[in-house]
């Protein structure tokens, strides 16, 4: 053992005083500064949880065209304007068009059926149904992070989520 591994064995088995609570306030007062916790991580997490937990089938991502470039290391979501989610069990294709600051979602889901599809935006949930060729849409949608949620009449126990992306 060096020298250097001593000294810091011997302090990470001493207590913290007055002063070194200090510093230590002092770098998370700066790190909050300057790396907050990103918004809505909290949802995510909890999101994340939730699908964990209902064993649901995640749907993978394929995108049609390039993504706009993300402005933050911390960003987890994508932009692209038509973007395919597969399952073995669900595709499903979107298409996001810009309609003034807000966005119009316009969905079909193979192999055609009437499904029920949620639209997840941090905490507010919209639902809707597609019709019997699995059309479905979203108009006057706030942009920003966003899910969709699959439940299909032949197993309405195992939903179909996709990834977070960014309308």
């Amino acid at each position: 053992m060096s020298d250097d591994d001593a000294t810091l064995t011997l302090f990470a088995h001493g207590t913290l005083d007055p002063a070194d609570r200090a510093v230590l306030d002092a770098l998370a007062r700066l790190v909050d500064a300057v790396d907050p916790v990103p918004d809505g991580l909290v949802d995510r997490i909890g999101v994340a949880l939730t699908i964990e937990a209902l064993e649901a089938e995640v749907a993978a991502l394929h995108l049609t065209g390039e993504p706009a470039l993300a402005l933050r290391a911390d960003e987890t979501s994508i932009e692209a304007g038509t973007i395919t989610f597969t399952t073995d069990v669900l595709t499903v294709m979107i298409s996001v068009h810009a309609e003034a600051d807000r966005v119009r979602v316009d969905g079909w889901a193979a192999p055609a059926d009437v499904i029920e599809v949620e639209l997840h935006q941090g905490g507010d949930v919209t639902t809707t149904v597609s019709d019997a060729d699995g059309r479905f849409s979203f108009v006057d949608v706030e942009r920003g992070p966003a899910r969709l949620v699959m439940r299909r009449p032949s197993d309405p126990t195992v939903p179909v989520v996709t990834p977070q992306i960014e309308l």
